[in-house]
């Protein structure tokens, strides 16, 4: 009877294995296993580092490449979600030197496995985590423009802490901050980020400065015995009838003068220019002059201004009564415009618009292609000058345009 029953568990065992290596097959041949590197590669994280030290690389951050093993079906999952695949080194035992670390993958995604892991290791230095503190110089880079001055810079604080491995926190000397205040007018108050350096000036990595910036007052201040002055340019006579001046520009626009205390607070906030002849002029015009100096008074940089007047033309407005012309109308078609007549102001320069021949100037509406029914149609105005433009079309810009069958 034991026998008997012996058997009967065997075989059942026996079948129960036949029956899931069956089902192993079937399963492998509906969805196959593919084994292929992962296309992301994967940041390896630093995990578990004592508080009281700190681990670097060659590099900032170290990323593997991960050769998996999984079903067909579960790759493109693996590949849209690669926050399942996690890369890491444990750094609980690490002692200060150099570490030599095996890269351990993690995958939330059964049944995925890992085939191979490259590289299988990195290589991190670890040092005591060190802070110290070191004053903060300031260096003003350039000259403040031509009759300003700058002052002795005040900042705080004035000593920062540096942080980061002890090999490199100890060639940290100051926390240099450069200010460039070349051809600045005004005092500079801003917050400045500085940057770490060693005893020649070389920026020193791998660490960072608390708090992260200082503020800093740089005054700049005008010398009493020396203004800047603006210029303005003296014109003479009128241009050619139909033209007035545009705009005027000036290379230098001011200038910085130097004389006794008093000459230089009397004069007002400006220098003319020698006057320049307009008379008859047509075109625009770029000429070098010289300056008006009041006695007592020297410039100190170029006495010669570079200045451009720009001339432009006048404009008038001609007012014109036009019924639009038709154009492409499909036969057997009828078109009634509404308005009939518009309104048509165009400018132009004065000289162009005292010679326009008013027939010169048409108001087409294109129908081509439209149907019965209402449409809105633009028109087209022709000019015969290209220095003519549109200004208005009164009492609208557009035509109402209703079209039907003749009869």
């Amino acid at each position: 009877m034991n026998f008997s029953w012996g058997r009967i568990f065997s075989r059942a065992i026996l079948s129960l294995i036949l029956a899931f290596f069956f089902w192993v097959i079937a399963t492998e041949a509906q969805d196959p296993m593919q084994e292929q590197v992962y296309p992301t590669p994967i940041t390896v994280e630093l995990r578990n580092l004592p508080a009281e030290l700190v681990a670097y690389g060659e590099k900032e951050e170290f990323a593997v490449r991960v050769t998996l093993r999984a079903p067909e079906s579960l790759w493109s999952v693996l590949q849209a979600s690669l926050g399942d695949i996690k890369a890491y080194v444990d750094l609980s035992q690490v002692q200060p030197g150099v570490n030599s670390l095996p890269v351990q993958v993690q995958i939330n995604r059964r049944p995925a496995q890992i085939v191979q892991i490259v590289p299988a290791e990195i290589s991190l230095t670890v040092e005591p985590l060190t802070e110290i503190e070191v004053p903060v110089a300031i260096t003003l880079q350039g000259e403040p423009a031509l009759g300003f001055v700058s002052r002795a810079p005040s900042f705080a604080p004035q000593l920062v802490t540096i942080v980061g491995p002890r090999s490199f926190v100890l060639q940290t000397t100051q926390a240099l901050i450069k200010i460039p205040v070349e051809a600045v007018r005004e005092s500079i108050t801003e917050a400045y980020q500085p940057l770490p350096v060693d005893e020649v000036g070389a920026a020193v990595s791998r660490v960072h400065v608390v708090p992260r910036a200082v503020n800093v007052e740089v005054p700049i201040e005008q010398l009493s015995n020396i203004r800047d002055l603006a210029i303005h340019a003296v014109l003479a006579g009128n241009p050619a009838p139909g033209y007035h001046v545009g705009t005027i520009e000036m290379e230098p626009p001011s200038v910085a003068v130097s004389g006794r205390r008093d000459v230089v607070q009397a004069v007002p906030g400006y220098l003319n220019t020698e006057p320049i002849d307009l008379n008859g002029a047509s075109k625009s015009l770029t000429l070098t002059v010289s300056l008006q100096t009041p006695e007592g008074l020297s410039v100190l940089s170029t006495p010669q201004i570079l200045v451009k007047i720009n001339l432009e033309p006048l404009e008038s407005l001609l007012t014109l009564q036009l019924a639009p012309e038709i154009q492409g109308l499909e036969r057997g078609f009828t078109a009634t415009v509404m308005p009939r007549e518009v309104q048509l102001l165009i400018r132009g320069p004065f000289a162009n618009i005292a010679q326009v021949d008013a027939t010169q100037i048409g108001l087409q509406l294109d129908l081509t292609g439209l149907v019965p029914g209402e449409h809105t149609v633009a028109p087209q105005v022709l000019l015969p000058d290209e220095s003519l433009r549109v200004d208005s079309i009164l009492p609208q810009s557009s035509f109402i345009i209703t079209i039907g069958e003749l009869p």
